[in-house]
C-alpha cells in the first residue's frame, strides 16, 4: 500500500513538472509586427486548441506557433491573430500582401478583439494616406462605428508602428480617445462572424 502511495505522489510530481515545461519560450519577442514571420518559422506549437465558437469562418483558422508568450493564429486568407498571453490581448492583423506587411497606399489594419474574437477597436487604413482608429459597438443587433477625432489619431502612421506603440494606442482607444459616430456601419452579417475574416480587398 506504502509502495502504491510513493508512486502515486511521483507519478503526480512528473505530471505537473511535465505540464509546467509544454509550454516554454522560444526567446522571440515581438518588436514590430514582421516579428511573427519569426515565430511562424520557427513553428513551435505546445498547443494547437483553438476556439472556434462553432463559427464556420473561424473553422478554418489554423494555430502556427505557441509558445508560452505568444500563439499565432492564421485563417489561410488574409487574417493572422496574435494571442499575446502575457499581455492577454488579442489583436486581429488584415493585409493584401502574402507577407503581412506594410505598404504605402495599400490597405492595412489592426483589430483589438473581444473574448469572442469580435473587433472592437480598430486602426486602419483603407487605401488612404491617412490612418484612423474607429471603435465598434454591437447594440440591438446594429453595429455603430464610431471614429476617433483626437488630433493625436492623425500623427498615427501605421506604416511605422511598433508593437509597443500599437498596444499603447489600443490603450488609448479604449480609456482617453473622443469619438465621433459614423454614417458608416457594417453588414449585419458581422454581429455574429467576426470582421477581421473578410481579410482586405
Amino acid at each position: 500500500m506504502m509502495k502504491y502511495f510513493w508512486f502515486l505522489i511521483f507519478f503526480l510530481a512528473f505530471c505537473k513538472n511535465k505540464k509546467t515545461e509544454e509550454c516554454i519560450d522560444r526567446g522571440i519577442n515581438i518588436e514590430y509586427l514582421t516579428d511573427i514571420d519569426k515565430l511562424i518559422k520557427d513553428g513551435y506549437k505546445c498547443e494547437t486548441t483553438f476556439n472556434d465558437f462553432n463559427i464556420d469562418e473561424l473553422k478554418k483558422c489554423k494555430v502556427l506557433f505557441s509558445d508560452s508568450k505568444y500563439k499565432i493564429i492564421y485563417n489561410g486568407y488574409k487574417s493572422r491573430l496574435l494571442i499575446d498571453k502575457k499581455e492577454n490581448i488579442t489583436i486581429a492583423i488584415n493585409s493584401r500582401t502574402v507577407d503581412f506587411k506594410t505598404i504605402k497606399n495599400l490597405p492595412f489594419a489592426l483589430f483589438l478583439l473581444n473574448d469572442k474574437l469580435m473587433p472592437i477597436y480598430a486602426i486602419s487604413r483603407l487605401g488612404e494616406e491617412k490612418t484612423f482608429v474607429y471603435k465598434i459597438e454591437y447594440l440591438n443587433e446594429n453595429i455603430i462605428l464610431s471614429r476617433a477625432v483626437d488630433k493625436e489619431v492623425a500623427e498615427i502612421d501605421i506604416n511605422k508602428l511598433k508593437y509597443s506603440q500599437i498596444k499603447e494606442i489600443f490603450k488609448k482607444s479604449i480609456y482617453s480617445f473622443r469619438y465621433k459616430k459614423e454614417k458608416l456601419t457594417l453588414d449585419s452579417y458581422y454581429n455574429k462572424v467576426p470582421f477581421w475574416t473578410a481579410g482586405l480587398n
